[in-house]
């Protein structure tokens, strides 16, 4: 008889401890639901407060580095894409560097105005690198304009491969840069030969 009693002590304790990690079980179930809602939301509100930091970047500006983005950037060059009303900027602050396409905007003849409307990010140690972006030609189709590459600094006409670190062209159907193998161009030094 205390055999028994022992034995149906021992079921009514599991089935007791077994209810409990069951309720324990679905609170936490309850709370991860809970957590993966709270996350979703936090989720939707950066990306509303990214959309509308973008969306309102998106205004023209006279010079790139009067955006909030780009407050602590240094503006390298700036040259208008040649028989276009598109502009290349090129910033850096330490070792990031950014090409920047914009649209040119000429409500007043006498100030110019631009638009972003693409961009390439590129980390590289600034002190290695050439000084600006370089000029370069698709081998398979020199004719092809508005290539442009960032490489390692190199005193030769043209850098070696292994020196070119990242190539656009820009495709002004789309506005945006396209990246390109640097096995595919020839990237020329203009500065070969000057003296410092």
């Amino acid at each position: 008889m205390k055999t028994e009693k022992i034995i149906i002590i021992l079921i009514l304790t599991l089935i007791f401890s077994c209810q409990n990690e069951k309720k324990k079980s679905e609170i936490i179930t309850d709370s991860k639901i809970e957590l993966g809602k709270n996350i979703s939301k936090a989720e939707s509100k950066l990306d509303s407060n990214l959309n509308a930091k973008n969306s309102s970047e998106n205004l023209t500006f006279r010079k790139i580095t009067e955006l909030d983005k780009y407050k602590e950037f240094t503006e390298i060059v700036g040259m208008v894409l040649d028989g276009t009303d598109k502009a290349l900027s090129y910033i850096q602050k330490d070792s990031i560097q950014v090409l920047i396409l914009e649209q040119v905007i000429r409500d007043n003849t006498s100030k110019v105005k631009f638009e972003i409307l693409d961009e390439v990010q590129l980390v590289a140690d600034k002190s290695k690198l050439f000084s600006e972006p370089t000029d370069c030609k698709l081998t398979e189709e020199p004719d092809e304009r508005f290539i442009f590459g960032i490489a390692k600094y190199q005193e030769k006409e043209y850098f070696d491969k292994d020196h070119i670190l990242k190539v656009w062209k820009i495709d002004l159907t789309d506005n945006k840069f396209k990246e390109i193998k640097p096995e595919k161009v020839k990237c020329f030094n203009h500065w070969f030969g000057y003296d410092e």
